[in-house]
């Protein structure tokens, strides 16, 4: 039994979660959210009951298969939860009033509490539907309590396995950066595996075969051993899983009182590696090839932005959504385009993605700088360097991967060499915009956000705030291509060409079109952002 002190922490925590519980807009966005799956959930689990009810056999290996997805959502919202509030937890002052194995379970009740009332209006919705569809209500009771018996070993392991993986991170100070990397990338070879399942029409079955043997399954059998319609159910089986509970949870809690007491007691606050400077004044390649055309405060903000992105890589994780952006748009294109469309989807995409990666965000990566860079370059100096840093890395990118690709494929010289082009004023226009865009941010409004690959926080603002501006962006730069878009699409060129007009000068023609269209745009953002940052005051409204 739980004692009175770790019920006394659970409720602490609880009460304090409520207090934070975001607005009422988000507050009601969440709850239609939840209440519309809910309904759909009982609309799937009234058919299954009916179809349960007419003699058909129980679907026991998807249901296994769903459950087990399931339940590893739950594991991750358990340990969601429990990293959040293990940050609230201040072993200085609980420890000498509770032991922490007090502390520990209580934080599992609140563990256990919150993810159970996440799941309680989608489990109502089953059990509704179920209950209906079989005409009994004891399935109802009985998935009730199959899903609190898997909540409970969900919650117990997404505590331990959070906890833990806190533990390994303070003894392994690559840890951190092999996460982030798993996040930020691990999607790549489920994205791969799927369109191999795709091409050879493998089958899932022995998947299905697989996931029904676990014992995950079981919690099947308990769901449905209130109902005298499904044959196939097992009470072993529904037995067998309120025993895994009844043990797996007292042996996830005694490891993740473990874990804490290790973490409070004997290990250090955290993991920590030594990290050189550099100098942002001392000459280097840039200065010997543009030192005399570039003054040196322009340089020295170029370089400061690249020396910024390798030890924090904000700008080119947030490249990111631009491709993902640019993949959903742009599909059509890739399609329907032809050879030169396809070939100009990638020249803008990489162009994009530059110039958004080093031009975005200027006042967040320039946060503690700020006051020194407004009393020491001006405002054309600085906006010049982070254009300079943008359009120096997309000219060897874009070319290098535009002019290879041109010539393996139909695409003429002449189209292939001016697509490189646009793709480089792609990129110049997409920084320019960028700057403009974010010096309309101001200071205050930026707060310390957790980012991938660094325990230091990066400044941005909260919210879809940033998602906003970046969007923006993303549509004026492809507004400013839909010449090129447009001139290129087979559609287009053809019926021109049906007219008298050769299809090459069509394409060619708008693609110089969408380099005038484009260097009008970067100039006047480029001359916005100059006028904001010199009018740029902190602290004040602008």
């Amino acid at each position: 039994m739980t004692s009175l002190p770790s019920l006394a922490v659970a409720r602490t925590e609880w009460t304090r979660h409520q207090r934070e519980f975001g607005r009422i807009t988000e507050r009601t966005v969440l709850l239609v959210t939840i209440a519309a799956g809910a309904v759909a959930l009982g609309w799937f689990a009234h058919s299954l009951g009916r179809d349960l009810a007419s003699g058909q056999g129980l679907p026991h290996d998807r249901l296994s298969l769903f459950l087990s997805i399931a339940f590893a959502w739950m594991v991750w919202r358990s340990s969601q939860y429990t990293h959040v509030r293990f940050e609230y937890l201040d072993p200085a002052f609980l420890l000498p009033t509770v032991p922490a194995r007090t502390a520990v379970l209580g934080l599992l009740g609140f563990v256990y509490a919150r993810l159970l009332a996440t799941l309680a209006v989608p489990t109502a919705g089953v059990a509704v539907g179920l209950a209906a569809g079989l005409r009994s209500l004891t399935v109802a009771v009985t998935v009730i309590g199959a899903v609190a018996c898997l909540a409970a070993l969900a919650a117990a392991l997404g505590t331990a396995s959070r906890l833990g993986a806190r533990l390994v991170a303070r003894r392994l100070a690559r840890a951190r950066f092999y996460r982030d990397f798993l996040v930020v990338f691990g999607w790549v070879p489920l994205f791969l595996g799927w369109l191999v399942l795709q091409e050879t029409s493998v089958s899932v079955a022995p998947l299905l075969t697989v996931v029904g043997a676990l014992p995950l399954a079981w919690f099947v059998d308990l769901a449905f051993v209130g109902s005298v319609d499904a044959p196939s159910v097992s009470l072993p089986y529904a037995l067998g899983a309120m025993g895994t509970v009844a043990v797996a949870v007292p042996v996830f809690a005694t490891a993740t009182v473990t874990v804490t007491r290790r973490l409070w007691e004997t290990e250090p606050v955290s993991s920590t590696r030594p990290g050189g400077s550099r100098s942002l004044v001392s000459r280097g390649l840039v200065d010997r090839l543009l030192g005399a055309a570039v003054s040196r405060p322009v340089r020295t903000v170029a370089r400061e932005r690249w020396l910024m992105e390798r030890r924090v890589p904000r700008g080119l994780l947030s490249t990111g959504y631009v491709l993902l952006l640019f993949g959903v748009f742009g599909l059509p294109l890739f399609l329907f385009g032809g050879p030169n469309g396809i070939l100009l989807i990638l020249a803008v995409g990489l162009g994009l993605a530059v110039g958004i990666a080093f031009a975005s965000a200027p006042l967040g990566t320039e946060y503690w700088t700020l006051p020194m860079l407004l009393t020491t370059v001006s405002g054309r100096q600085f906006v010049s360097g982070l254009f300079l840093s943008a359009v120096l890395i997309a000219t060897p990118v874009v070319t290098l991967v535009v002019l290879p690709v041109g010539v393996v494929s139909v695409v003429g010289p002449v189209q292939t060499v001016v697509i490189a082009l646009v793709g480089i004023a792609s990129c110049a226009c997409a920084a320019a915009v960028a700057i403009a865009v974010g010096l309309a941010v101001q200071r205050h409004d930026l707060a310390p956000t957790p980012f991938f690959f660094t325990e230091v926080p990066v400044y941005a603002e909260p919210g879809l705030s940033g998602f906003h501006r970046l969007g923006s962006i993303f549509a004026v730069v492809l507004l400013a291509n839909a010449p090129a878009f447009l001139g290129n699409a087979p559609s287009v060129y053809s019926r021109l060409s049906a007219r008298g007009v050769p299809a090459g000068i069509v394409q060619v023609g708008s693609l110089f079109l969408t380099l005038f269209v484009l260097a009008a745009v970067t100039w006047t953002a480029f001359r916005i952002a100059v006028e904001r940052f010199r009018r740029y005051r902190l602290g004040d409204a602008q």
